[in-house]
């Protein structure tokens, strides 16, 4: 007699990504995971067929658990800075843990693939664009800033030089809070 799993496609997401932050990416396999599930390998390529498009879904469940927490900030009573500062701490944590999984050939062989994930990057980005951007109206509606430029663009240009400044950690976040209050 078989056994009930609860929420299958849960468990592996969430081994799946035990297995990514503690051992990484190149001791990721779908064999492995389906020893961690302690589940058939065969149950496992029944909700994702290949281990890009399982790592595609793990990306995507990280953006919406951690949108939860991001408009958590958004409407805290911190300042913008402070408001800024924590987007940023979770933007790298989002970063440093892909990163690696970004940076893999085969993980761009099919332009499937690069569609799909693409296009879900950008929504999530544009989200993150938005929360910025209302993070900003906000310290503009309360005469707490004085933005010169337009909000959008502006947010557009903080979550950029976030990203960048987590990839390229040459420039501190403390130097671009600097920049910003001179420009806001």
């Amino acid at each position: 007699m078989s056994r009930i799993i609860e929420n299958p496609k849960q468990l592996i997401l969430t081994r799946a990504k035990e297995i990514l932050y503690n051992e990484g990416y190149e001791k990721f396999s779908m064999r492995t995971l389906s020893k961690k599930c302690d589940i058939a390998l065969g149950t496992i390529y029944n909700y994702y067929p290949t281990k890009k498009e399982l790592i595609i879904e793990m990306m995507t469940d990280y953006w919406k658990e951690h949108f939860y927490v991001l408009e958590d900030i958004v409407n805290s009573d911190d300042t913008l800075y402070i408001k800024l500062n924590e987007i940023f701490n979770k933007l790298s944590i989002f970063i440093k843990t892909f990163k690696e999984i970004w940076l893999k050939p085969e993980f761009y062989e099919n332009p499937d693939y690069i569609k799909n994930s693409l296009e879900k990057e950008n929504i999530y980005m544009e989200k993150l664009v938005n929360m910025i951007e209302n993070i900003l109206l906000k310290e503009v509606r309360n005469n707490k800033i004085n933005l010169k430029l337009d909000s959008y663009e502006t947010a557009k240009f903080i979550l950029m030089n976030c990203i960048t400044m987590v990839q390229m950690p040459i420039f501190k976040y403390s130097s671009f809070e600097m920049f910003l209050r001179e420009l806001l």
